[in-house]
């Protein structure tokens, strides 16, 4: 007989309360960097209840995205690599030496896990999940059925969504099977508290009771008040860096490829809105578009956002120029990555050169989140992260910068 040891897991008190509560579906508000996701990955291997992996259980992890799921598939295969019997990538598929099976989901397809059983499975990021609900109902609880399964979902929050009605499910006595939790980043003992202060004073408020204190808010159509635009000419000579934020189609009605010029000035720490341009163009005049962008401006760098269609952008312009374009990987919602800028926005440290910013540009910023298109503010913010990727050197083409 083969005998596995494994160590004591040593919870935090804040992860202890959520493990040992008896509920069978649970639903976890957290901050970040509460330590959510490795109680989420010990409790569906290695916890010893009689229904994890490593006890012959069958589990799965779902997340938003595969971006999201690749950091705790190699998380997991490295841990779990001792008593590991096949690991297979493609079919996202881990299976042990115990008989126990982990499979990974991504929630980009509404139908993930229709057919499979399961002892029980975590929804990481589950805020962040477009189709959480169908997903769910359709596809996700009748995997439960046969051994009368666990759920966790957990996440940061992101508004009123479907996870916030989870939340406030786990909280009625209607439900009796289900638990809620709200656990802020100052939960994790480990986190300094000096840190979690910083982010308070840097954050907009909003953004701070969301990330941090795992709240949920709701972001109005007002982050940006019309006091705080205010028009100024950019000096000239001071750094520029450039954002782009490309559009999937060109086709009327579609959003906006927009490309954002961005100087800051190093002594005052002011901020120029420089210039910034938006139109539906094809893939070779958007090309086209960004060089010359290129050429007005001599920018530092070149904040390309990759992700699927765009990476082949971000290739082309590296391979048939010279110019100093990085993609970027965004990793949050386009409040959170607009949320540096917000802050100078709010410390009245942003100025826009009437010359090179139109109106339309405005009226975006003043309807943000909640307008119809945000193709310029999502540029803006890629402009203002690249300044962060530029200190001591270009970074590595891919980061991840939200």
């Amino acid at each position: 007989m083969t005998r596995i040891q494994i160590p004591p897991i040593d919870f935090h008190g804040g992860q202890q309360a959520v493990i040992t509560h008896p509920a069978r579906f649970k639903v976890i508000s957290a901050g970040r960097r509460f330590g959510k996701t490795l109680l989420a990955v010990e409790w569906l291997a290695l916890f010893d209840d009689g229904r994890s992996a490593i006890e012959g259980a069958s589990v799965a992890f779902f997340a938003p995205t595969y971006r999201l799921l690749a950091d705790v598939w190699a998380d997991m295969e490295r841990t779990l690599k001792p008593v590991t019997r096949k690991a297979n990538r493609t079919e996202q598929r881990i299976e042990l030496i115990t008989g126990g099976k982990i499979d990974f989901w991504t929630l980009e397809d509404p139908d993930a896990g229709r057919g499979r059983k399961y002892h029980k499975i975590v929804i990481d990021e589950a805020a962040h999940a477009r189709y959480l609900k169908d997903a769910w109902e359709q596809a996700i609880s009748p995997t439960l059925t046969d051994f009368r399964g666990q759920a966790w979902f957990i996440s940061t929050p992101k508004g009123t969504n479907y996870f916030h009605e989870l939340f406030r499910r786990g909280q009625s006595d209607e439900w009796p099977e289900w638990a809620s939790f709200h656990l802020p980043t100052s939960a994790n003992p480990y986190i300094s508290a000096d840190e979690i202060e910083a982010k308070r004073r840097e954050l907009p408020a909003l953004v701070f009771a969301q990330e941090y204190e795992a709240q949920f808010v709701t972001f109005g159509g007002n982050l940006i008040r019309a006091e705080m635009l205010v028009d100024a000419p950019c000096p000239p000579h001071l750094p520029v860096c450039l954002g782009v934020d490309l559009a999937i189609s060109s086709k009327e009605g579609a959003d906006f490829t927009a490309i954002a010029a961005m100087a800051r000035d190093p002594e005052t720490g002011i901020v120029y809105v420089k210039e910034v341009e938006r139109g539906r163009w094809q893939f070779h005049e958007a090309q086209q578009r960004i060089k010359a962008a290129a050429a007005r401006h001599r920018p530092k760098l070149i904040a390309v956002e990759q992700t699927q269609y765009q990476a082949a952008m971000v290739q082309e312009l590296l391979r048939t120029t010279t110019l100093p374009v990085r993609g970027i990987r965004p990793e949050r919602d386009k409040v959170t990555r607009f949320a540096p800028l917000l802050t100078r926005f709010e410390q009245h440290q942003v100025r826009l050169d009437p010359a090179g910013v139109p109106s339309a540009v405005r009226d975006e910023l003043l309807a943000f989140p909640e307008g119809e298109h945000d193709d310029c503010v999502d540029a803006a913010s890629y402009a203002f992260a690249a300044f962060g990727m530029a200190v001591g050197g270009y970074a590595a083409a891919g980061t991840r910068v939200f």
